[in-house]
């Protein structure tokens, strides 16, 4: 597995899509701090904190937030989940049941690394717009909250990304995933699935809603908001009486688990089938 996935990582630095997502990324975040020099903003307006909407990494709302590079990290999985398919996939599957289940487990490993590759990237370009912008940083919070912050946007990330890389792989067309995708971000599946239940309740004569209100808090999307509002709301107490940053633990990481153990044990028996 550790010769594909240097493999993959080969081939990646040799195409020129990589470069282009970086490219992206350092114009939504470098760009856009670059630009306030020329286009001023309101006098006296500063960095407020390292994380929040309006902090450092987004200099008073303009720039991009890590929820956006959460979801350019989902479409570059959508990319990948079909990419072998197209160049010829059927007919170059390895042989071995080990070597279809070490392919199958790669590419889950392959876009978790990609992911933190991207949001890596967005702090980097981020952190540097701060240096070149020289505006003063109030409510700076600790090392170890950035980190956390981060460390929980990249789960989120990886969450939703490992769900699209299934469904493309599972399906082996790339405009599904990219749909999948469209609706995962949109918190479409999430919505809508408990809104089905609600009707369904309804139907049967049953008050579900206390019980759906009480799920929706653990709800990816719901916690993603969180980390998209900053270290202190991801790691502070809130109605639930939990913190978002432990829901999203319990939450993502089987997710994430899960889908890569039915991802590799699916294809891989599709293919011997």
């Amino acid at each position: 597995m550790i010769a594909l996935l240097r493999s993959d990582l080969y081939r990646m630095a040799r195409a020129h899509w990589p470069w282009f997502v970086l490219v992206i990324v350092a114009l939504l975040t470098l760009g856009t701090a670059v630009s306030t020099l020329w286009w001023p903003l309101e006098p006296g307006i500063v960095y407020d904190g390292l994380t929040g909407r309006d902090g450092a990494l987004r200099l008073a709302g303009r720039g991009s937030s890590i929820a956006l590079v959460q979801m350019v990290a989902v479409y570059v999985a959508a990319y990948l989940s079909c990419e072998d398919s197209d160049a010829g996939y059927n007919r170059t599957l390895l042989s071995s049941l080990r070597g279809r289940v070490a392919y199958f487990a790669e590419k889950y490993l392959l876009v978790v690394i990609v992911t933190g590759f991207v949001l890596l990237a967005y702090l980097a370009f981020s952190g540097l717009g701060v240096l070149v912008t020289m505006r003063p940083v109030e409510n700076v919070e600790p090392l170890w909250q950035v980190v956390a912050w981060a460390l929980e946007g990249w789960l989120h990330a990886c969450a939703y990304a490992l769900v699209v890389l299934l469904v493309g792989q599972l399906t082996r067309v790339q405009a599904i995933a990219v749909i999948v995708a469209f609706l995962l971000l949109m918190a479409a599946f999430e919505q809508g699935f408990l809104t089905f239940l609600l009707f369904v309740g309804k139907a049967f004569g049953q008050d579900w809603e206390p019980a759906l209100e009480a799920a929706i808090a653990w709800m990816p999307y719901v916690t993603t908001a969180a980390v998209g509002n900053g270290a202190a709301g991801m790691l502070a107490v809130d109605a639930t009486g939990v913190v978002p940053a432990v829901r999203a633990l319990v939450v993502c990481v089987p997710l994430c688990l899960a889908c890569g153990a039915v991802g590799t044990l699916a294809g891989t028996r599709r293919d011997l089938a």
